[in-house]
């Protein structure tokens, strides 16, 4: 295959390591796109793809070493499933029919003082839940921003806010249901709206911190 144009299903692979590869053995891809133009035409997929599953193991042995240095591309599945629902839901409680974004001084006014006492606690934790709800929707944003531009969220008092959010809803929610016997949140909707987005925004939060330098190969062998 030397001097001639890759076919371009093998040039596609190789990129695609490239892309898997850890930064630390970045330096193999390299040498992996090296080679490759000198492979004879039958060998070049297989060799390409070979590299595609060396990069996966490469990236999948830094997983399982305890970090969650995801790369950004499988990090889009996790925000697309941490914050998605979540912002859907934010999006109907707010902006839905009777949202509470409609809500004026006339509404709450008239409403809202006839109300058993109970009754208005469940009122006012739908609109607060239109609040700690954002969440979500800047969850998705900073988790997008991220998988574009490799920006974490590196203001820890803006990750610390928003983790604190649902929490209150959530104690708030507690107290209703002690207090008033209001229906707490179905299990599978408390994953969705609380604890996943929370999970999106504490690995943001971890993404932002300094990579821990790791030990080389020849350092590992001389000790």
């Amino acid at each position: 295959m030397n001097g001639t144009r890759l076919e371009w299903p093998a040039a596609m692979l190789l990129k695609l390591a490239c892309r898997l590869m850890p930064p630390e053995r970045r330096e193999w891809a390299e040498a992996m796109k090296a080679e490759l133009p000198y492979l004879p035409r039958e060998a070049a997929l297989s060799w390409a793809a070979g590299c595609v599953v060396a990069a996966l193991k490469q990236r999948f042995a830094l997983m399982n070493t305890g970090s969650f240095r995801v790369h950004r591309w499988v990090l889009l599945v996790e925000i697309l499933g941490c914050f998605g629902p979540a912002t859907l839901a934010w999006w109907i409680i707010t902006f839905g029919h009777g949202g509470v974004a409609y809500w004026n001084s006339d509404v709450i006014g008239k409403y809202i003082p006839g109300m058993a006492l109970a009754d208005q606690y469940q009122v006012w934790l739908h609109a607060g839940r239109a609040i700690t709800g954002l969440i979500a929707p800047i969850g998705l944003f900073l988790g997008l921003r991220y998988v574009i531009r490799n920006r974490a969220l590196d203001n820890r008092a803006l990750g610390y806010a928003l983790v604190a959010a649902p929490v209150l809803q959530t104690a708030a929610d507690i107290v209703g249901a002690i207090r008033f016997g209001a229906d707490p949140l179905p299990p599978g909707i408390f994953v969705l709206l609380v604890l996943l987005p929370i999970v999106g925004i504490t690995h943001l939060m971890y993404l932002a911190k300094p990579v821990a330098p790791q030990p080389t190969d020849a350092g590992l062998a001389a000790g």
